[in-house]
């Protein structure tokens, strides 16, 4: 933490990497389930919680 800079300030980029990190491997896990997946109603689940990491992906790219 620089001299006169907030905490959070200070710690914002590492906790945005590692947020990002966390979603990434989430996106990951909802792929792979993706691809095993045969019922088409888990299937419409399973892309509507892709969708909803994939926005929040995008905010926290554009925090950095």
């Amino acid at each position: 933490v620089k001299e006169g800079e907030p905490p959070t300030e200070a710690t914002r980029p590492l906790l945005l990497s590692t947020l990002e990190s966390t979603v990434l491997t989430k996106i990951q896990e909802i792929e792979n389930k993706i691809k095993e997946e045969k019922d088409p109603e888990q299937l419409q689940k399973l892309t509507s919680v892709l969708s909803s990491l994939l926005e929040d992906l995008n905010k926290i790219r554009r925090m950095k």
